[in-house]
């Protein structure tokens, strides 16, 4: 293993060499990397950092405490830096997750600024990409997403590289070099709980998968390389049609115009140009898909547009964006009230249990992990466990049998569900709306519980899916034990 690691170093340091920055949480893989840095490398060139994000309590001073017992012990430089990671989130309207990471990547840049770092070395592993592509494809995603992470990359906010040097390696390995050497380590107590979704999949799904293929990681990482490999082919062709893309910027081209920038203005899409393009869907998927558009929207989009059937007067929403269609175009404008620096987030107390981490999180959405006060895009609601005496429930709340964790989001177009009194038949919430008389704000504002693609399990405030229902619990007049947590969210 020292000898791979070593020869993966060599293709990942900057030429010339110089300082490395070890990012160093005291669990097994980073300890492990620390351990394999030393071996490879001049003591003198490496320095451990180490964050303290204070999600949970005296294990996480724990952690502190020994990785600079351990740095001490073998001579190496210790920097270290404390964060209210939950202050942080609540001012910058983050997700916990998203703001612990945009702090300790923040810090690594600034370490790099001042201390003249060259790279800073995380200890992500092969079961950790195995375990991203996995939750992107359950999530839904486009290409980009299956191409998994890259062993080195720009630092964000830096001339620095950041690299992956354990990525090759899977759990296993890193486990069986660590008991074989003597590494000690910390355990965090939270890897344990499968409630998390990246948990489940490593604690549950994986075994699975080995017993199927037990080259399985292998399996994926080649995958992923192909898939990255299908990316360049696929970038260049867009650049070969959206020449002056920049950025997050708009498109323009033979066939778009733009009125401004997408976080305040207007793309307008002329149909007939667009339609003439060889794979034009797929141009007008990475069209969109930067506004918050996902791909089951886009689609019916497309599908509008290829059925030749009436086509000014159709409106297509995204959680930031509106496209509206006319004549023969379709303008894309800004919600009003959106601001691009306002991702969605938890602002009350943490779930029991510690950080409550999750993987992944969508700026667009927050991860309902127990009781709490939460807010997506500027609605706050609260979350609380029940004991239910009455079905019936005051306006504005909603009552569900449902296991944490979930998501509430923004509604977006073509969200569906199987409210109840229906008799199990699907409806959209478009048309729920205008039963509801909803105006512009109220829809603007609407939440739902999110299922699996489109089918929602609530509308926040007004209607449940039969799935989650409460009425089925209800026998003879008497309330039966519920399979799951009874779960009350009020909008404040």
């Amino acid at each position: 293993m020292r000898d791979r690691f070593h020869k993966c170093l060599e293709g990942l340091l900057p030429e010339g060499g110089g300082a490395v920055l070890l990012a160093v949480s005291g669990g097994v893989d980073s300890m492990v990397m620390a351990d394999l840095f030393l071996k490879c490398l001049d003591k003198s060139s490496i320095t451990l950092a180490h964050c303290n994000f204070h999600l949970r309590g005296k294990e996480s001073d724990g952690d502190e405490a020994f990785v600079r017992e351990w740095a001490g012990n073998h001579g190496l430089a210790y920097r270290k830096v404390d964060f209210d990671t939950v202050g942080y989130a609540k001012s910058h309207g983050l997700s916990v997750e998203m703001a612990a990471r945009e702090l300790r990547y923040g810090w690594f840049a600034s370490l790099c600024g001042t201390e003249g770092y060259r790279a800073v070395a995380v200890a992500h592993n092969a079961n950790d990409n195995a375990e991203t592509l996995i939750l992107n494809l359950l999530r839904g995603t486009g290409l980009k997403g299956l191409c998994g992470m890259r062993e080195s990359s720009p630092l964000p906010g830096s001339e620095a590289l950041l690299i992956r040097p354990m990525l090759s390696f899977s759990r296993a390995e890193i486990l069986e070099y660590a008991r074989s050497q003597g590494i000690h380590w910390r355990e965090d107590s939270t890897n344990s709980d499968s409630a998390y979704k990246r948990n489940l999949i490593r604690n549950e799904v994986f075994p699975l998968f080995e017993k199927v293929n037990p080259s399985f990681l292998e399996t994926l990482a080649s995958d992923m390389r192909h898939f990255s490999q299908v990316q360049a082919i696929a970038d260049d062709f867009v650049a070969a049609n959206l020449p002056e893309a920049e950025g997050f910027a708009p498109y323009p081209g033979k066939w778009s115009t733009v009125g401004a920038s997408p976080s305040a203005g207007v793309i307008c899409v002329k149909v007939d140009d667009l339609s003439r393009l060889p794979h034009w869907e797929y141009l007008f998927f990475r069209l969109l898909e930067p506004y918050g558009f996902n791909e089951a929207v886009i689609g019916d989009m497309v599908e509008l547009i290829k059925s030749g059937k009436t086509f000014s007067g159709k409106e297509f929403r995204s959680a930031t964006h509106v496209a509206r269609t006319s004549r023969n175009s379709i303008t894309l404008e800004t919600l009003s009230g959106f601001s691009p620096r306002r991702p969605f987030t938890r602002i009350g107390r943490e779930a029991q249990g510690g950080e409550g981490r999750t993987a992944n999180l969508e700026d667009d959405s927050v991860e309902v992990t127990g009781a709490g006060e939460y807010v997506v895009g500027g609605v706050g609601f609260e979350v609380e466990v029940a004991e239910i005496e009455d079905l019936k429930q005051p306006e504005g709340v909603t009552v569900v049998n449902l296991s944490f964790p979930f998501t509430v989001r923004p509604w977006i177009a073509g969200d569906w569900m199987r409210p109840l009194g229906m008799k199990g038949r699907k409806k959209k919430l478009s048309d729920m709306f205008n039963d509801l008389k909803f105006g512009r704000e109220q829809k603007d504002r609407a939440l739902v519980i999110a299922g699996e693609g489109s089918h929602v399990l609530a509308l926040l405030g007004y209607r449940v899916d039969i799935s989650v229902a409460l009425t089925a619990l209800r026998q003879v007049g008497e309330l039966v034990e519920p399979q799951g947590p009874i779960i009350r969210i009020r909008i404040i």
